[in-house]
């Protein structure tokens, strides 16, 4: 569809469309959706573009569509440049073009100085509305998403392979339910036709977000605004999501894989995100077990720390991005539907039993006995003051915002400061009450020896710790009560590591 260019007018709506309340999508606006973030002092200008577009689009038998789509943007050439070309001109900006592709969303970002953002934002509507699909560059990016099944995730990172396969077990038979990378057998059977037609159909202004921080001029709105009316307009496309299956049980998934330590993850998942009240008493609750990358929490306390376990003990109330490389979640990966999940990993075999054990028994300690006034209050403080850190960048703040704008709420920073502000200890331990249990989850073991994990497991029988140095009566004494705790499996999965992320052959028409 033909458009014009960008009007005053048009310029004006946009402005109003930014400052409309995050609840609303201002639908009978034109075009695609737009965030604003504008610093006049800012030298820098950070610009992300989020399609509503992942893997919960790819066809059955076509798993990594959408990831190798995402890639021959953001990681190929435009019909102009070549992706060498393309790298040289970025060189000198200082400046590069980022791609993620999520479950629900495919970002793409970067950020320039303001004196570049001509140049810069001129070669990322060039991929945007008019990419190269050249055959070198689709057979560069399979191979690169196969590989990181294969080699990534199979073989040399056992903390990425663990991630994913939680995220699958948690919900079987569900759109999430594959890898945003997709499966072996579903890259090898797309063609560069199907990059092209699933580029047509999804990339449009109906599904695009753009947003924009920093020192930018409304002449350079404008030139965003035109550029991306190239794309074809699309319609608003409803993806609803069915109610992920809940377990019956305690559900056990061993991963055979030759290891020298063991991986744990188990959990299930949650009917509330972030865009819920709910949420927020949990997130305190969360951070108390143990949050992503820190000491305090009390997993890390007990099985690190006292028993000296293995590395790493945190819980999660929603899906986090790329762990072993972030300290703090990362932006623009939403999903309306996410999960609890416990992550105890590498442990030594020996003591992998007794580790599965204590994790449960320190969830199972917080529903029984919630936290008192004084653990709430350093839980609460500590979230509130840690999550300003979390949007120091200018990009992430904008990336806050624009997730707060899909998931149809407040900027989630000042959502947290406030929330948390007002919170009691009474309203998060009823949250714990409410979501927080031990007795259906489904379990993740990246393992050696799978066959003998499992039948320890069905034998239930006590897993008694010893130390080679001297620990405190109050450790020993809970080791007791630890050690007998249940954790029979209602159902076991042994699960080779070469059948990971495989997928099925997609049927012939």
């Amino acid at each position: 569809m033909k458009r014009t260019p960008t009007t005053a007018l048009t310029l004006a709506l946009l402005a109003a469309i930014a400052c409309l309340p995050p609840t609303a999508r201002a639908e009978t606006a034109p075009g695609a959706e737009y965030v604003l973030l504008p610093s006049a002092e800012s030298p820098l200008v950070a610009i992300r573009l989020m399609f509503s577009v992942g893997s919960i689009d790819d066809p059955a038998g076509k798993e990594g569509l959408a990831a190798l789509t995402g890639l021959m943007i953001g990681e190929a050439g435009s019909a102009k440049h070549t992706y060498s070309e393309l790298a040289d001109l970025l060189y000198p900006m200082a400046a590069s073009i980022s791609v993620g592709i999520d479950r629900e969303v495919t970002v793409l970002s970067g950020e320039v100085h303001r004196d570049k953002l001509v140049e810069f934002s001129a070669l990322l509507t060039e991929v945007v509305v008019d990419p190269g699909f050249r055959e070198a560059d689709f057979e560069r990016n399979k191979e690169q998403l196969v590989a990181y099944l294969t080699n990534t995730l199979r073989a040399t990172s056992d903390e990425l392979l663990g991630l994913e396969a939680i995220q699958q077990a948690i919900v079987p038979d569900h759109p999430y339910g594959h890898a945003p990378a997709g499966t072996v057998a579903g890259l090898e059977a797309i063609t560069l036709d199907d990059v092209r037609d699933f580029y047509r159909r999804s990339y449009t202004q109906a599904r695009l977000m753009v947003g924009i921080a920093g020192g930018f001029s409304d002449r350079d709105l404008e030139r965003l605004a035109a550029a991306f009316g190239k794309l074809p307009a699309g319609t608003e496309v409803e993806r609803p999501l069915p109610d992920p299956r809940a377990p019956e049980g305690r559900e056990f998934h061993l991963i055979a894989k030759k290891t020298d330590s063991v991986g744990i993850h188990f959990g299930y998942p949650l009917p509330i995100n972030r865009s819920h009240p709910d949420y927020y008493p949990l997130m305190v609750a969360n951070s108390y077990l143990g949050e992503h990358r820190t000491f305090h929490g009390r997993l890390m306390q007990q099985l690190r720390s006292k028993r000296g376990l293995n590395y790493g003990d945190y819980s999660y109330i929603e899906y986090w991005d790329s762990p072993p490389f972030t300290s703090n979640p990362s932006p623009n990966v939403p999903r309306r539907q996410q999960y609890f999940s416990v992550w105890v990993r590498p442990v030594v075999p020996d003591t992998a039993h007794f580790a599965l054990r204590n994790a449960l028994y320190e969830v199972d300690r917080l529903v029984e006995h919630g936290l008192t006034q004084e653990e709430f209050e350093l839980a609460r403080d500590f979230l509130v003051n840690y999550s300003k850190l979390w949007a120091q960048t200018l990009s992430n703040r904008l990336g806050f915002l624009m997730d707060s704008r899909y998931y149809g709420m407040e900027y989630y920073i000042d959502e947290i400061d406030a929330r948390l502000g007002a919170l009691t200890v009474e309203e998060v331990n009823q949250a714990v009450k409410k979501y927080i249990q031990t007795d259906r989850y489904r379990a993740v073991m990246v393992t050696d020896g799978a066959a003998a994990v499992g039948q320890y497991l069905e034998a239930d029988e006590p897993s008694p710790m010893t130390y080679n140095s001297e620990v405190p009566e109050e450790v020993t004494t809970a080791d007791r009560e630890i050690e007998k705790r249940k954790v029979k499996p209602t159902a076991i999965e042994i699960v080779p590591i070469e059948e990971m992320f495989a997928g099925e052959a997609a049927e012939e028409n």
